[in-house]
């Protein structure tokens, strides 16, 4: 909010819940807002107002009445020309506009905003130095805060001169009364915006942010407001119209009613908060408890890239801090809704030619890398020449002569290393599960074989109690006994059938513990009858030459990560179908140092000469599926190093009674009350018991489709009834009968 607009009333939860870095990137070029809507001076020149009718009126016809027509230029070579010998005013005015429209661009180097403005600027027949605050303004790093525009932003420059020329023309001309009005009344400024002329929304809405960060989203797109607002209509009881400032009235209202929830501030791209909108953004784990509607942050992703061929554009890229690739006859990757729309632009005479490998590396590129991933730069298969993290979503620069789908990274490392074996050829590669791989790039430029983080430094959500009861359908009770148990034991079993969520739970019981939502410290593999010590632990493993290699497991990767962090930082090694393994085979001399009074005393490890420890912030969950019958019990001695946590069926948690009231499903209802009379009689079955109930994740809230009736049919046709002819596959005229009640609660 700027000196010249009064105080926007909205709650002060809506306030707070507005990030800190968004709010001060356009609090920073307030000045020159302040100076747009009030006394017409220039920033950069103070002696000389800019914010005029004749410079407004002289910018437009120069751009639009003069345009440099041919694909031989770039926007910016065009600009040259229109500017040649315009006047003062006119210059600095098309300067501070450009200054504007880059500001709040979350890729943009601070080096390219700052060489935009100098080359506008440098039209001056008297030059001007720029003022400590201004060069503090396009120092901001990329990555740090703003929005990605849309599609067509970065090279639309020219139409938003016209649209922001066009728009000064109409403020300059209404009465003073009318202007005071739209300083007091952010939808008053708005309005006068849209008034002016033919609407530019993605310049208007860059605008209205950077004038009214209070009451406007950082969203340059018309079309991804309106997105958003129909995703979450429901928390505001509907849509208002399909009108702006009905879609931005909406935004604001919506914030409003998720700030009531949020514990940190939040955009609508904050995890958590754009699933709400955007379902196919979650990488969904089957149904569990609580329907999972908590979206897992995503893991720090590496990649291995070839900087062009032999990595012959390695030169500029290294020195301009940026990844690019080539395929330039398509238009910004942006605009490519799935992989098969980049496979018929890079093969339209449909030759079917073998693109695999050109399509996977486009579409990795522009949608799956993400900030904070690493990337290894490497020339042919021998050689690494570079080292960087990513800092910036995808763009399209269509004024680069080549390789104009780039990304911002910081090059941490440029130089010469021997690759360790024979790189791969492809442009672009995802070798993130190639642990001892990444490891061995990692070696090449510390000291010691220490690899990131695997979590991406975003901001990581905050994580408590209450969320946990929220998705995870256990009482109050039994959420404080499991933390307890956890905390004194630091090994538990979660047990219980089929359909209670227990690999839901172990999850989100490590991040209420962990007080965070941070997957760097929740680690998850699946025993199975062949695993052993080798794959859990350490053991030797054969190489391409014909030798062997000592190669180290998840687990003492794991307890290695937790050793380096504070010891107050809990992590969890989470262990699915723990009894479908052998222990003592996967544990050895672990079945020892686990336990809790154990932890942190040294044991001579089998394959290494090495004193091994488990350290005291490590927890082990493992889930044990109570009615498996191919499965053997977990003898006495593993048994007393492990805590038992039963799980049994949620239907009458506060949590699942809670859905089922959302839900408002007479048919949803008459099932659960089927479903609890059947784990009545499973119960009383000496052949089954309680450890063969069903489980409530069968009728949580679907993750994948409407929570219709035809949902429920599916879930009791191909998922209930398959499951008691299993569990009374000798009685077939039980599992019939309680087939037809099943089926009789649907009608």
């Amino acid at each position: 909010m700027t000196d010249a607009l009064a105080p926007f009333d909205v709650s002060s939860e809506v306030s707070t819940s507005r990030p800190t870095q968004e709010m001060t990137l356009a609090r920073q070029v307030g000045e020159v807002i302040t100076h747009m809507l009030g006394d017409g001076r220039s920033v950069l020149d103070p002696e000389t107002r800019i914010w005029t009718a004749d410079a407004a009126q002289e910018l437009r016809a120069r751009v639009e009445d003069n345009p440099v027509v041919g694909t031989d230029q770039g926007q910016w070579d065009k600009l040259d020309k229109q500017l040649q010998d315009a006047p003062r005013e006119v210059v600095l005015l098309a300067a501070e506009l450009v200054l504007l429209r880059e500001h709040p661009l979350r890729s943009a180097l601070p080096d390219t905003r700052r060489a935009h403005v100098e080359r506008v600027l440098s039209h001056l027949d008297r030059p001007v130095t720029l003022s400590e605050t201004v060069s503090t303004w396009l120092a901001r790093p990329a990555g740090t805060a703003g929005f990605e525009p849309g599609s067509w932003y970065n090279g639309a420059m020219w139409r938003h001169l016209i649209w922001a020329a066009t728009f000064v023309l109409h403020w300059e001309g209404l009465p003073e009364e009318a202007r005071e009005a739209a300083r007091l009344d952010p939808w008053r400024l708005q309005q006068e915006m849209l008034d002016s002329g033919d609407d530019r929304s993605d310049i208007r809405n860059t605008l209205q942010f950077l004038a009214r960060p209070d009451a406007f989203e950082p969203i340059s797109s018309a079309r991804m407001k309106a997105r958003i607002r129909d995703g979450l209509a429901n928390r505001i009881d509907g849509a208002t119209g399909d009108d702006p400032v009905s879609i931005d009235r909406n935004l604001l209202a919506i914030r409003a009613a998720l700030a009531g929830d949020a514990t940190t501030p939040f955009h609508f791209w904050t995890p958590g908060i754009r699933e709400l909108w955007d379902p196919a953004s979650t990488e969904t784990e089957p149904p569990q408890a609580g329907g999972g509607t908590l979206a897992e942050p995503r893991r720090r992703h590496f990649w291995l890239y070839s900087p062009g061929p032999q990595a012959s554009e390695w030169g500029e890229f290294s020195a301009n801090g940026i990844m690019a690739i080539g395929w330039d006859a398509l238009d910004d990757l942006a605009t490519y809704p799935d992989r098969e729309a980049i496979r018929a632009a890079l093969d339209p005479e449909g030759t079917e030619g073998s693109l695999k490998n050109a399509v996977l590396a486009v579409w990795q590129f522009q949608n799956d890398i993400a900030v904070g991933d690493i990337v290894y730069a490497k020339r042919g298969r021998r050689e690494i020449v570079g080292r960087g993290e990513v800092i910036s979503a995808a763009r399209y620069e269509p004024e680069r002569a080549a390789y104009k789908h780039v990304r911002s990274v910081r090059w941490t490392h440029v130089g010469a290393w021997e690759h360790p074996g024979d790189a791969v050829t492809k442009t672009l590669t995802d070798i993130t599960a190639v642990h001892d791989y990444v490891e061995s790039l990692e070696s090449l430029f510390t000291d010691e074989p220490e690899p990131a983080p695997p979590a991406a430094p975003a901001s990581i959500p905050a994580y408590d109690r209450k969320a946990f009861l929220r998705e995870v359908y256990i009482s109050d009770e039994q959420y404080e006994r499991l933390h307890g148990l956890v905390a004194r034991k630091k090994n538990v079993i979660l047990a219980g059938p089929p359909g209670v969520g227990k690999t839901f739970a172990a999850k989100r019981l490590a991040y209420a513990m962990m007080g965070a939502q941070d997957p760097s410290r929740v680690e998850m593999v699946q025993f199975h009858q062949s695993s052993s010590y080798e794959d859990f632990m350490m053991g030797y493993r054969p190489t391409e030459s014909g030798g062997f290699v000592l190669t180290e497991g998840p687990f003492y990767r794991f307890c290695e990560e937790a050793r380096a962090d504070d010891e107050r930082r809990p992590y969890f090694f989470i262990i699915d179908e723990i009894n479908r393994g052998n222990m003592s085979k996967i544990f050895g001399e672990l079945l020892m140092l686990i336990e809790a009074d154990k932890r942190g005393q040294g044991l001579r490890l089998l394959y290494k000469n090495e004193t091994f420890a488990v350290p005291k912030n490590v927890h082990i969950l493992g889930m044990m599926n109570t009615a498996d019958r191919s499965l053997a019990v977990l003898d006495y001695a593993l048994r007393r190093r492990f805590g038992f946590f039963e799980m049994r069926p949620g239907f009458k948690s506060a949590g699942f009674v809670r859905w089922q009231e959302e839900a408002d499903n007479p048919t949803l209802d008459n099932l659960v009350t089927a479903i609890l009379e059947l784990n009545e009689a499973i119960a009383d079955d000496p052949a089954l018991g309680q450890g063969f109930a069903i489980g409530h994740s069968f009728l949580s809230r679907p993750a994948d489709s409407a929570a219709d009736d035809l949902w429920l049919q599916s879930v009791v046709e191909d998922e209930l009834i398959p499951l008691l002819d299993e569990y009374w596959f000798d009685e077939p005229a039980r599992a019939e009968e309680w087939s037809q009640r099943l089926r009789a609660a649907l009608t």
